[in-house]
């Protein structure tokens, strides 16, 4: 993701304008406390943990097969009329194009960047981490890149050298990656996915994508027709997936404080954590995997469960969402507040201008 120096700046005169309410010394050492006795649980239980992650990727395709291949059957009947196939369409595209966002996320982080889905030193382990950090190209994503750029934001965070910076994002970034097929035109710099130009890791990604999508648009055709796969494929696939993509990165950082154990919200297990998250393996605990990054997806839900127990009214509404309600009231929140802020910035700095001008003018008239 590219830096945009101007937001950097905003992000630090904004962290300045708020309170903190972090977590306190006390509450931190509970926390790593925590961490450490499931990290270690983790480590010393490793088959189980191949068990969990591997029970994931045959749940991943197992559905994918089933919201192709069968649900539209379902969702059809026998003799469909036109806004039964475009519904059709909508609800199968969408679906899809939610797993593979939800493969995606999973596949980036917990295999490419952070190399924990299959992380024990063997070979048959090196081979499925390898596996399953590459299933993310089912997707057109590209994982290389992103486990750079990702792995910096961990250790620069809030910094220059941070390569998914994102505590403050103006909102016209986001706006145009709204656009339609902006998950592959450049209307915008606002994603991780894939790079800005046409790399060979993004080729193959490109080539896996269609390899892929064309075979189940053949048993779709042969199944349902031409134009209830087109409509799911082309209206739908692109862009479901990708603009809950764009809401989570949105709003993970967007205003937070400028450090690693305090910059991120969580999401939690609710509907919205599931739905912007990505599902459990993806990333509804964002909070929880910068507190403690070594644990895999599984015990981040753990630590989010703990966590909740300790905090504060106020870090909770900080941190945390409330039900229902809770995530539309922070999207219209960040919305709003990063421009409001941006033109009262932009305010003080025209008046400090024109002061120094009129003292500029006092002191030449004095002479």
């Amino acid at each position: 993701m590219k830096l945009h120096p101007e937001e950097l700046e905003l992000a630090r005169a904004y962290n300045l304008s708020v309170p903190s309410n972090g977590l306190s010394p006390a509450q931190m050492r509970v926390t790593m406390d925590r961490g450490r006795e499931l990290y270690h649980w983790f480590k010393n239980h490793q088959a189980i943990h191949a068990v969990i992650n591997l029970s994931v990727m045959v749940l991943i395709f197992a559905a994918d097969y089933a919201i192709l291949l069968r649900v539209p059957r379902w969702l059809l009947g026998q003799q469909p009329h036109t806004w039964t196939v475009v519904v059709a369409a909508l609800v199968t595209g969408a679906l899809h194009s939610w797993l593979m966002y939800s493969l995606t996320v999973y596949s980036m982080h917990e295999g490419a960047a952070h190399g924990v889905a299959f992380p024990h030193d063997d070979p048959v382990s090196r081979v499925m981490n390898r596996i399953v950090s590459n299933l993310c190209r089912v997707a057109a994503a590209e994982p290389r890149e992103y486990s750079v750029h990702h792995m910096s934001h961990h250790a620069k965070f809030g910094t220059e050298q941070d390569g998914e910076f994102l505590n403050f994002v103006k909102p016209r970034r986001y706006w145009l990656t709204l656009l339609p097929f902006a998950n592959i035109i450049n209307y915008s710099d606002f994603l991780v996915h894939r790079p800005l130009t046409y790399t060979r890791g993004r080729i193959l990604s490109g080539i896996v994508a269609l390899c892929y999508h064309i075979g189940f648009g053949y048993l779709m055709t042969q199944a349902f027709g031409l134009t209830f796969t087109l409509l799911a494929f082309v209206l739908f696939v692109p862009h479901v997936g990708f603009y809950l993509d764009r809401l989570r990165q949105y709003t993970e950082h967007n205003l937070m404080p400028l450090e690693n154990k305090d910059g991120s919200r969580s999401f939690g297990l609710g509907f919205w954590g599931m739905l912007i998250g990505g599902g459990p393996w993806g990333s509804p605990c964002h909070w929880e995997h910068h507190l403690v990054a070594s644990l895999p997806w599984y015990q981040q839900l753990i630590l989010h469960r703990d966590l909740k127990r300790i905090l504060t009214p106020v870090q909770r509404k900080k941190y945390l969402l409330q039900p229902v309600v809770g995530y539309p009231r922070l999207l219209w929140r960040l919305w709003r507040e990063p421009l409001q802020f941006q033109r009262r910035i932009e305010s003080a700095q025209r008046a400090m201008t024109a002061g120094g001008q009129a003292q500029r003018s006092e002191h030449h008239g004095y002479r």
